[in-house]
């Protein structure tokens, strides 16, 4: 089983909103993100959710995932990620580590990181696009106790760094894997792309 870790629990300072609530079309930007995953062929979806909890479980309704909520959300993204690999099930083969602030990143996308995965060559799944790394990343769930204990300041990185010759990096392509929208002026551009 694969289990999707949605990273949704930060007050979204730099974009001047709440970007999960942002809104794409006729869904917010968490709405998006769950639904993508969801029809991606996951076996468990965690939210965690931080800053505006019940905001955040009011947009997803009734959809099958379950929330984990990170009391810390202020600390950075590795605080969340480790809320959401603690909440994950011990059933899980891998963790898909994606960002609420990507809504483009497409099911297809997914999949396309779940099939190399499943080749069994790689530890560590990064798509890229343009010679530049994105997000989702899909890790091994051996690297389960890596992630727990890894630095606050270096994340993800630290634990990559760490497995080089185990990681593959495939190239995709959708930009939406290097898009995250952070800034007003990148919703300004979602908008109108």
């Amino acid at each position: 089983m694969i289990t999707a870790v949605l990273l949704a629990a930060g007050e979204s300072r730099r974009m001047g909103d709440f970007k999960q609530l942002l809104r794409l079309g006729e869904k917010t930007f968490v709405e998006h993100c769950v639904d993508q995953l969801l029809s991606s062929g996951i076996g468990e979806l965690i939210v965690v959710t931080g800053y505006r909890e019940s905001d955040v479980r009011h947009a997803l309704g009734d959809r099958p995932v379950r929330f984990a909520h990170n009391a810390d959300y202020r600390l950075g993204m590795a605080s969340s990620i480790k809320c959401g690999i603690r909440a994950a099930s011990e059933k899980a083969r891998a963790f898909l580590i994606a960002l609420v602030d990507q809504p483009q990143i497409q099911a297809e996308t997914i999949r396309h990181l779940i099939q190399v995965f499943d080749q069994g060559q790689a530890r560590i799944v990064i798509p890229r696009y343009d010679g530049r790394n994105g997000h989702p990343i899909l890790l091994d769930e051996k690297l389960r106790d890596e992630i727990l204990n890894m630095s606050a300041e270096d994340g993800l990185r630290q634990v990559v760094r760490a497995h080089e010759s185990e990681t593959q990096r495939i190239d995709v392509s959708s930009r939406a894997v290097i898009d995250d929208c952070d800034l007003p002026e990148d919703y300004d551009r979602l908008l109108s792309s």
